[in-house]
């Protein structure tokens, strides 16, 4: 019993030391949002809820990180996020000249080059879709975001060292992400961008590639597709305004390139916004975004439009209150219908 308790105490010490070495902190945020909205149609909503409605939902997200150098330079280390008290991304990372390589679930390559300058992705609200109970139920393929790319667990990343020039400030990210024994729909993803500033302007852009093969060896149907997305953008800072615009376009098909098949579809999505930050403690937006199926695919000439105002206070730092109004109209060429609703969000966050 002796050695063991000596043993068991060796090990504590150890692990103490290592742990006071490395770089470990603890970050976390909350929200609380209410809802308000009315449709056209009373099983417009993802949820079928009424034409008229409320929601209340409340969210949280704890995220734990550390790193720590060793002798010769090289930086490792890891992170988990709990998002409601489910483990939402899990992650290692590790870094030297030659850049960083990075394991785990996380955003790829093309995504973590595109969010945030997609207008609605950086809008008040906080994401694309003002609420997922109250966006109306688009013919497949229409788009909320610009955002280009996604979040896998099975996932490598490359990320390169920021190359300085006289022409500005260059970042690379590669990944690609395994789908898993069950399926063969593994996904590529490129992400290139550019940061600058000229007489006080700040300029940001990016482009981005997303690829995911086929689920399936099938030559027709739904695990027969294969899914190509491409995106870019720009973001201009001066002064307490920031505008960005971007653009992305996505085509689902088969792999010979053939659409005729249920679920295949070719469509463009592009958003628009501008901020303008009054003070330290008040930001106006305005943000407008469409989106539209390709003639030629099915539902061809579908159409999505959706314009939105807002503004943030921050009454104390680390607290904000948002107040946003979204407005939407989706189009329906082949049925011949429209559907037209409204969305009000007041949101109260904190992060410590």
């Amino acid at each position: 019993m002796r050695k063991v308790l000596l043993a068991t105490t060796a090990l504590v010490a150890i692990g103490g030391v290592s742990a006071a070495s490395a770089d470990v902190s603890l970050s976390a945020s909350a929200s609380w949002t209410y809802d308000s909205w009315s449709d056209d149609t009373a099983a417009a909503t993802a949820s079928n809820a009424t034409t008229n409605n409320t929601a209340a939902t409340m969210d949280s997200d704890f995220t734990i990180s550390g790193s720590t150098t060793s002798p010769s330079g090289m930086t490792f280390g890891g992170s988990i996020h709990v998002d409601d008290g489910v483990d939402d991304d899990a992650r290692m990372h590790i870094s030297d000249e030659w850049g960083q390589i990075s394991f785990g679930e996380h955003n790829d390559a093309a995504k973590s080059s595109s969010a945030g300058q997609s207008a609605l992705d950086a809008a008040i609200s906080g994401t694309s879709s003002i609420s997922s109970l109250t966006t109306p139920a688009l013919t497949g393929g229409l788009g909320t975001s610009t955002v280009v790319g996604s979040e896998a667990k099975g996932q490598i990343m490359y990320t390169s060292p920021t190359l300085a020039s006289g022409f500005g400030d260059i970042t690379l990210r590669i990944s690609e992400a395994d789908a898993g024994s069950a399926s063969k729909g593994n996904a590529t993803a490129m992400g290139l961008t550019y940061a600058n500033e000229f007489d006080g302007v700040g300029i940001t852009a990016h482009y981005a590639t997303y690829d995911v093969d086929a689920a399936a060896d099938a030559s027709t149907g739904i695990g027969s597709l294969e899914t190509d997305a491409n995106g870019f953008g720009i973001k201009i800072a001066y002064g307490d305004f920031t505008v960005r615009a971007a653009s992305k376009n996505q085509d689902v098909k088969e792999g010979d390139g053939t659409m005729g098949v249920a679920g295949a579809y070719e469509s463009e999505t592009h958003d628009y916004g501008i901020t303008y930050a009054m003070s330290d403690t008040l930001t106006l937006e305005a943000v407008t975004s469409s989106s539209e199926l390709s003639t030629g695919s099915q539902n061809g000439g579908d159409t999505y439009e959706a314009s939105q105002v807002g503004v943030k206070y921050v009454p104390a730092t680390g607290m904000y209150i948002s107040l946003s109004n979204r407005s939407y109209e989706m189009k329906d060429s082949d049925a011949g219908t429209t559907n037209d609703g409204a969305n009000t969000r007041l949101k109260v966050g904190v992060t410590f």
